[in-house]
């Protein structure tokens, strides 16, 4: 596994490079590379941080429902959406030179574990 992760690392750096290096390419490029490099990064966070799924679903089902119901379907929750943004983070470190899905938006909303659902508007 270790050299599993030697290999990520070094793709990550080679990406980096790529991404800050000064290369003469014309805007549209350029915005192409910065949405390459977002989503292989978000693909990469994500696949590293699907697990935080699990406390922060019990942590909000709790808040909502009380502290049996978040341990209880909080934590289902927590693991069904675990596997699902780690798989995402996956798929788009997979095919982070590809435009899937269209214009390299995200899998899933929120990009990020740590952030906050966007609210549903209001009747």
């Amino acid at each position: 596994m270790a050299k599993w992760l030697k290999t990520i690392a070094t793709g990550i750096i080679l990406l980096a490079h790529l991404l800050v290096s000064g290369t003469v390419a014309q805007a549209s490029d350029l915005s192409v590379l910065n949405q390459i490099g977002k989503k292989f990064t978000r693909g990469a966070v994500n696949f590293t941080t699907g697990w935080v799924e699990v406390p922060k679903q019990t942590y909000l089902v709790a808040r909502q429902q009380g502290l049996p119901g978040g341990l209880v379907q909080g934590a289902i929750e927590g693991l069904g959406m675990c596997v699902a943004r780690t798989l995402a983070g996956a798929y788009e470190i997979l095919t982070f030179p590809l435009p899937l899905p269209a214009h390299y938006q995200p899998m899933l909303k929120p990009d990020y574990v740590w952030q906050s659902e966007p609210a549903p508007p209001r009747p």
